[in-house]
């Protein structure tokens, strides 16, 4: 049954023979204007032969002496690139601090406030139960609490 199926997948999957094109570059390409001094005119053979055209040698010396050039600025870049890392992770170790600084004043604030306000609520309920010293006395102030 499983081999069954198998081969009818495999009938269904198979394509024609017509169907498959051949690549460009398999076929016949337009000749070239100079001879390559051999007989096989693939593609590949002929992206290899084009080193040895007149002009190409030229090029490519010129490409690697502008490549050897590029290597000092590429250089200088990189050396810029790097102190211009080192001042943005410096910077943001800055902002750490200071931003954990910030935190820690805030938290220190939240504290102050809170206790300020345990402190009001007590004297409120003491004025509800007929305190008047505590009715008179001015409300807590966070400030004093730090």
């Amino acid at each position: 049954m499983i081999r069954t199926l198998f081969i009818a997948a495999a009938a269904a999957l198979a394509v024609p023979v017509a169907a498959q094109q051949a690549s460009p570059a398999d076929g016949p390409g337009t000749p070239l204007p100079y001879d390559l001094g051999r007989d096989n005119d693939s593609a590949r053979s002929n992206a290899g032969a084009l080193e040895s055209r007149p002009g190409v040698a030229a090029a490519n010396r010129e490409a690697l002496a502008q490549t050897a050039e590029g290597g000092a600025v590429l250089a200088a870049d990189q050396a810029r690139y790097a102190t211009d890392m080192a001042n943005y992770r410096a910077a943001l170790r800055a902002n750490r601090r200071v931003a954990n600084l910030d935190a820690a004043i805030e938290a220190r604030q939240e504290r102050a406030y809170a206790m300020a306000m345990a402190d009001w609520r007590a004297q409120v309920d003491a004025c509800d139960r007929g305190r008047t010293r505590a009715c008179k006395a001015p409300a807590p102030n966070p400030a004093d609490y730090w």
